[in-house]
């Protein structure tokens, strides 16, 4: 049996959707160790990481044992400001994500709550709760200048338009290396999407909201980026998250057609009607 240690080191942090999540990822490296609940509470105090939840109470992270049977995740978080942690890899990416997106994790757990109670589909989770959970736990965010080139890539996606969205538009998406001139780029926010990626395969797909932003954001540093887009972030799924939301209004986006997440540069890549679907069946 494998060790979360032995797990960790499975992540190949060289790959392109991890560039947010690289300090943590490289701090666990230098000087990681178990419980990872307070290795976590010790490195989100050293980088002056302070989270905070709806009514501004501070939350740490604490053993997965402390969520008594029958308490729902999201109300342990709620009433005792503590975010309940495993030694595995499905955890550890809920904690990146927490690291870099602090308002928006925030603000789904509010969300959470505030719903917890409207459970009156078939399935005793209400659309609310459903789309939240689709989001944390595969969701993306893909941005988009808010020139014409970026509308079009944001509308392309919309309607299932991959030639318009990913191929002939490539030129304009970030490699994370220089975003000079760029119009698009994407970032991953489902910790579950970001630990099936360590084995990734064609068919994978996000849930996906778009952002249109200033063409200034593409020339801010990774870190300025991303203090603008959890700003953004938690805004937009505070507008979405109402009573009449429902999972389908995300976009989906096979994560591997991303330009540079994958060898995708030859558009054959693309002639795949399995993964690049024409739309969603009626």
């Amino acid at each position: 049996m494998t060790t979360f240690i032995d797990d960790f080191y499975t992540i190949d942090p060289n790959q392109l959707w991890l560039s947010p999540y690289l300090p943590i990822h490289q701090a666990f490296m230098d000087n990681g160790d178990i419980p990872l609940y307070t290795w976590l509470n010790t490195y989100f105090d050293k980088h002056h990481i302070h989270l905070t939840n709806h009514q501004n109470s501070p939350l740490s992270f604490t053993h997965q044992n402390d969520l008594e049977h029958g308490i729902a995740y999201e109300t342990h978080i709620g009433q005792f400001h503590k975010i309940p942690t495993r030694d595995n890899l499905h955890d550890w990416f809920g904690a990146c994500v927490w690291s870099i997106f602090p308002k928006t994790k925030s603000l789904l757990n509010a969300k959470h709550l505030a719903y917890i109670n409207q459970n009156n589909t078939a399935n005793k989770r209400n659309r609310v709760r459903d789309t939240i959970t689709v989001f944390d736990e595969n969701g993306a965010i893909l941005v988009v200048s808010d020139d014409e080139i970026g509308t079009q890539i944001g509308q392309a996606l919309a309607v299932f338009d991959w030639q318009h969205c990913l191929v002939k538009p490539r030129q304009y998406w970030s490699d994370y290396k220089n975003d000079k001139d760029k119009k698009a780029k994407v970032f991953i926010f489902g910790h579950a999407l970001l630990e099936q990626l360590i084995k990734p395969y064609k068919s994978l797909c996000s849930h996906t909201v778009i952002i249109k932003v200033n063409s200034s954001f593409f020339k801010q540093s990774l870190q300025e980026q991303l203090v603008i887009l959890d700003t953004e972030l938690a805004k937009i799924m505070n507008e979405l998250l109402s009573d009449d939301v429902t999972p389908r209004q995300l976009n989906p986006l096979p994560i591997l057609g991303v330009p540079y997440f994958w060898e995708n540069d030859n558009p054959i890549f693309y002639d795949d009607p399995f993964v690049f679907r024409n739309g969603r069946k009626k």
